[in-house]
């Protein structure tokens, strides 16, 4: 009488082994998803003190942040070389037309353009809010990165949001409506 082994196959015993690829890919994608989510949506700790500047328009208007307490003022950072900003333009432009009458303004920085170029984005997307250059460190007091970029500062003159990509116009909405809701003009 023979006997037989009780040892199981050694072909059914070994675990399957996944494909390094198949790891580094999750992987990534878990990366870019994370690192997106972080980019897109910047918090901003709570009571964090907008820094004041002037916006010098191209059309010779200057508006001073600390003058624009009460507003919920929408500060975009752009240039004519960014292609999302150009995505963006249009949509600010009918965003603002929409919000103009609620306590809302919006602010166009744009960086390191030459004033005919910029000159011609304003005219090309009708943006009819006031924008000028970052002739003051705007930039560098707002730590801007990338662009386009987006911050809020809420009628108090405290910075709520900061949003480091192109917005849609429907979210960007419902970001600036719950700040006119929870925070009472003074």
């Amino acid at each position: 009488m023979t006997e037989q082994s009780s040892l199981p196959d050694e072909s059914s015993a070994r675990p399957r082994r996944v494909p390094f690829w198949r790891v580094v890919l999750i992987a990534l994608i878990i990366g870019v998803v994370l690192w997106v989510w972080g980019l897109l949506d910047a918090r901003v700790p709570p009571d964090l003190s907008a820094p004041d500047f002037t916006l010098h328009t191209y059309d010779g208007a200057s508006y001073p942040l600390s003058s624009l307490r009460g507003k919920v003022v929408v500060i975009n950072f752009w240039a004519t070389w960014c292609g999302p900003c150009h995505a963006e333009a249009p949509q600010l432009q009918a965003l603002w037309e929409k919000l103009r009458d609620q306590d809302v303004i919006f602010l166009g920085i744009d960086q390191a353009d030459r004033t005919q170029d910029a000159q011609a984005f304003i005219k090309q997307y009708g943006i009819a809010y006031p924008a000028g250059p970052d002739d003051a460190g705007i930039v560098d007091a707002y730590a801007v990165q990338g662009l386009p970029t987006t911050v809020i500062v809420n009628q108090k003159g405290d910075i709520t949001q900061r949003i480091l990509a192109a917005i849609e116009p429907a979210d960007l909405q419902l970001r600036i409506e719950a700040i006119l809701r929870s925070s009472p003009q003074e």
